[in-house]
């Protein structure tokens, strides 16, 4: 691992004009993760500390996504025909397909000879789907490929960064090489720089949707810098995409002089065994930050569930221990119940809350919440709190002929999650400034 005077100087160079004279952040020795971004005076609250563009960017290929937009400007292209003229394979505009950009991509995807669409049916899990449109797993490595064509200090870069190993990773690698009659698996050297630059991507690469007029998608984006930041459940610094191609992150909170400047790797109102296990699941740490350690989270109690007691009518939480099993316990009458007991209840609850998400109007969603969900789980639940946030951004992105009613409760819903967000301590967080519209 690079040292943090290596590290800063290859981001010096990373971040080129937009990096201030004398910027309020440092690169430096963390005791969390060896390394991390401080302080370098008091940062006010709102306050800018950094905009950053992506180092290497390309197309997500996540299950649902539109394979039919180009790899290169993300625009929406036709729903057939829309492959590189020149037979790589990827969805790419005619404009884009001549690019610099696109070229050594290209060239590179033919002389790997990339196997016929019709052949890449019995890789895929539906068997009954045909063959694709667009093989998704060239799609999934092509942010991989990309980074070898970047300049040696941008691979530096890549190089100084942390990239966790897992299993999953090789069988992404195995997917994309089967898509291929020459994909160059013989060659140690390039198989091993393969497999370390994709777990790079999947342990600091973010998802930012990008709209190119009508038609929004994800792209996904290695943004160094941002990644390097540490992980908090409640940080002290929030960040936004602008279209896909620029990070901006702004102090969450008061920062002072010579303190860790913190971002959060889970949803900010997820529950602590949620965040507990994605953490450690995905990212191969425990956190120990002061939420953590705090059962109530600052009194939100977003891990609640109803007590099972007879006659009890009071909410159950996750007992403070370290492991991420817990036994809860009723806050009113004392009750312990084992983990494996409320974890069922737990999915239960999120299974019915998310398929109505996904299944119902926004009216008929409403009515839910409202009506069905307070029998079955705690109003401050964090699948409820999430439904609620769901609710809102609908309303928001499609201005639709809400009644006065549904308006009402939409900024109910808005008030109780920024009451929760303000019990956490998120400050100026991004959640706030969305549902608040204060980023477009």
């Amino acid at each position: 691992m690079s040292t943090p005077e290596e590290l800063a100087r290859l981001v010096a160079i990373h971040l080129r004009d937009l990096q201030e004279s004398e910027p309020n952040w440092t690169v430096a020795h963390s005791d969390v993760a060896g390394r991390g971004v401080f302080a370098t005076r008091d940062i006010a609250a709102g306050e800018l500390l950094f905009r950053e563009c992506p180092l290497v960017v390309g197309p997500t290929a996540r299950k649902g996504s539109i394979l039919n937009t180009c790899v290169c400007c993300h625009k929406l292209l036709a729903v057939k025909d829309f492959l590189c003229k020149h037979k790589c394979t990827l969805p790419v505009c005619d404009a884009c397909a001549d690019s610099a950009l696109h070229r050594e991509e290209c060239a590179l995807f033919q002389r790997w000879q990339p196997v016929e669409l019709s052949k890449l049916a019995e890789m895929c899990t539906d068997k009954s789907a045909g063959p694709p449109l667009v093989n998704p797993y060239s799609l999934r490595i092509l942010t991989a490929v990309r980074v070898f064509f970047l300049n040696p200090e941008q691979r530096a870069l890549v190089d100084a960064m942390q990239a966790n190993a897992d299993r999953g990773y090789r069988q992404e690698i195995i997917k994309a090489a089967q898509s291929f009659r020459k994909f160059p698996t013989t060659d140690k050297s390039f198989m091993d720089n393969l497999f370390r630059i994709v777990g790079v991507l999947n342990t600091n690469a973010f998802e930012a949707p990008c709209r190119i007029g009508e038609h929004e998608t994800l792209v996904r984006g290695l943004f160094p810098l941002t990644a390097i930041m540490n992980h908090e459940c409640t940080p002290n610094a929030s960040h936004y995409f602008d279209n896909g191609q620029l990070a901006v992150v702004r102090a969450a909170r008061h920062i002072p002089k010579g303190a860790e400047i913190t971002t959060t790797y889970t949803k900010i109102l997820w529950s602590n065994p949620t965040r507990g296990i994605f953490l450690k699941m995905t990212k191969h740490f425990v956190c120990e930050c002061t939420r953590c350690n705090d059962n109530t989270e600052n009194g939100t109690y977003l891990s609640a569930l109803f007590c099972r007691e007879q006659g009890c009518k009071g909410i159950v939480i996750p007992e403070h221990t370290k492991t991420l099993q817990p036994d809860w316990r009723c806050v009113t009458c004392d009750t312990v119940a084992p983990h494996a007991k409320m974890s069922r209840y737990q999915d239960f609850a999120l299974n019915t809350i998310n398929n109505r998400i996904n299944t119902s109007t926004v009216h008929d969603l409403i009515t839910f919440i409202n009506d069905m969900c307070p029998r079955f789980c705690p109003p401050s639940n964090y699948v409820l709190v999430e439904a609620k946030l769901n609710v809102i951004w609908r309303m928001q992105r499609f201005k639709g002929d809400f009644t006065e009613e549904e308006v009402r409760h939409r900024d109910r819903y808005r008030e109780e999650i920024l009451e929760i967000l303000e019990k956490l301590g998120a400050g100026d967080c991004t959640l706030k400034k969305l549902i608040t519209n204060e980023i477009p």
